[in-house]
């Protein structure tokens, strides 16, 4: 997987976590864990020197960790379906009303044709296969800057 930012990738510097015990035996600064690993340990994670990012399923709610954005330095939306819609609004929310700046991430189950919508709605990034590389960014090249929203 490699990451997409427009059309020029990046290689990923965050490492996914679904376990506490794993941050002790790594090296690396950049971290991605689950919003119930965050919530859980976040006394304990908040004391330690690294970048969290966070990541959130399509059919998971903000309202838990609203209060924590200053925490991460990414957050990642997990697309379950391409049909689910809800991270599209939930960033444009992050963006907009909470004032949110770093990066936003979306993965999983997401196809070419939304990636223009995803970048409106406030996204940075998106994880994608390296080998669908071409398409992603022909889909980006295609917008013409025009749009009515």
């Amino acid at each position: 997987m490699i990451i997409l930012n427009k059309d020029k990738p990046q290689k990923n510097e965050y490492i996914f976590l679904d376990e506490l015990e794993q941050i002790k035996s790594l090296n690396k600064k950049k971290v991605i864990l689950t919003k119930n690993l965050w919530i859980e340990k976040k006394q304990i994670l908040k004391e330690k020197k690294i970048n969290v990012g966070i990541q959130i399923n399509s059919d998971e709610s903000l309202d838990e960790i609203t209060e924590d954005l200053q925490y991460f330095s990414l957050i990642q939306f997990n697309f379950l379906t391409f049909r689910d819609g809800r991270p599209f609004s939930i960033a444009k929310i992050l963006r907009k009303k909470l004032n949110f700046e770093k990066e936003i991430r979306a993965s999983g189950h997401i196809l070419p044709d939304q990636y223009i919508f995803l970048i409106r709605c406030g996204f940075d990034t998106v994880e994608i296969e390296e080998k669908n590389m071409d398409v992603w960014t022909r889909f980006f090249k295609m917008d013409e800057g025009l749009y009515y929203q």
